[in-house]
């Protein structure tokens, strides 16, 4: 029977879980990032209404798999999201990269963890976590997720603040081949190359640049009605039609769109829009550009107003009470108002 720890890893807790799987990736192959800066430079930022027909939902962030795949490609880093239907390769293949000394960034469907507490039927596989360890003879991996002893997080069973979890072989092929939608897992797993990669001297403008432009551009010319500042606005309308819901329903919609947006839900708090401030922040000082700071400080304010909404679904869930969609409706079209105002000038200012 074999043991390893990988005793160079360090785990972490953050606000994201793949900003903070990746976080703890950097930091173990010496390039310190923030969750914040991660998440700027890979062009996190984003807006989707999705019309799920159990319950429609927002999302602030771009796609699982996109965001990794931009982020990587800015920094010049080498990397291969992988994935097998058999699972035994998939777990041999782990423990290989363990064996040397490789930390793995898995993806998981969230209800098969139970220390994270969730409905069975909850699934989302666009979870992203780190293997770190292994025990055979106690058949089980070492997991490091969001928290941490100093960073506790809300699930629904109540907060959790482990250094790490201890996951049992049965649980982890459970969480990692699952194919329900939405982002099945399908044992999808990444394998880093920071060969190329330097940051000694810090992120290079250019790439916060290029990095802030391509958000600017995405959020103000969306695609589609239901991506972007244009999505935002489709929200604002669409949100008043949930009147014809039924009772479960509108619990449901309550419950899910709090936790989409709220800090608790792995936001960051304000749909992503207090990481990406913060990003703007720490870009505009690199940047030595205090427009950039000063909007980037009105997206931490932007994030609050999210917040609310957040905290408004939560009440919806509670009470059902219709007249709160109206109040949402209104507030969310101010939301759309103040965050295509900050965007549009965001954007004047990366052309001079």
């Amino acid at each position: 029977m074999n043991k390893k720890i990988i005793t160079g890893f360090k785990p972490q807790g953050g606000k994201h879980c793949i900003t903070n799987s990746l976080k703890q990736i950097f930091h173990y192959y010496g390039h310190p990032l923030s969750e914040e800066m991660l998440f700027g430079i890979g062009e996190g930022l984003d807006f989707t209404y999705i019309g799920l027909s159990a319950a429609p939902m927002v999302s602030g962030r771009s796609k699982v798999i996109a965001f990794e795949e931009t982020l990587f490609a800015r920094l010049g880093i080498k990397v291969k999201i992988r994935q097998n239907k058999d699972y035994h390769k998939i777990f041999e293949i782990t423990k290989q990269m363990i064996d040397n000394n490789q930390p793995v960034l898995v993806y998981v469907d969230m209800p098969f963890l139970r220390y994270l507490g969730m409905d069975e039927d909850s699934h989302f596989g666009g979870h992203a976590v780190v293997l770190f360890g292994y025990d055979d003879e106690q058949e089980h991996f070492y997991v490091s997720d969001r928290d941490h002893s100093d960073y506790p997080i809300q699930t629904p069973s109540g907060p959790i603040h482990e250094e790490y979890h201890l996951v049992d072989y049965a649980q982890m092929r459970l969480a990692r081949s699952s194919n329900f939608r939405p982002f099945p897992a399908n044992n999808k797993y990444a394998e880093f190359d920071f060969s190329n990669l330097s940051t000694a001297q810090g992120i290079s403008n250019p790439v916060l640049m290029a990095s802030i432009t391509h958000v600017c551009e995405k959020m103000l010319n969306p695609p589609a009605n239901l991506k972007g500042v244009n999505g935002i606005l489709k929200f604002s309308k669409e949100i008043r039609k949930w009147s014809k819901f039924d009772v479960e329903k509108l619990k449901r919609a309550g419950v899910t769109n709090y936790f989409q947006i709220n800090a608790n839900g792995g936001t960051g708090g304000g749909l992503f829009r207090k990481m990406y401030g913060t990003f703007l922040v720490e870009a505009g000082e690199i940047l030595q550009n205090n427009s950039i700071v000063q909007i980037g400080e009105e997206f931490v304010m932007l994030a609050n107003d999210w917040d609310n909404v957040a905290d408004t679904m939560w009440k919806l869930s509670e009470t059902c009470d219709l007249k709160i969609l109206d109040i949402m409706s209104n507030g969310i079209q101010t939301l759309y108002n103040k965050e295509k105002r900050l965007l549009i000038n965001l954007q004047s200012l990366l052309r001079y």
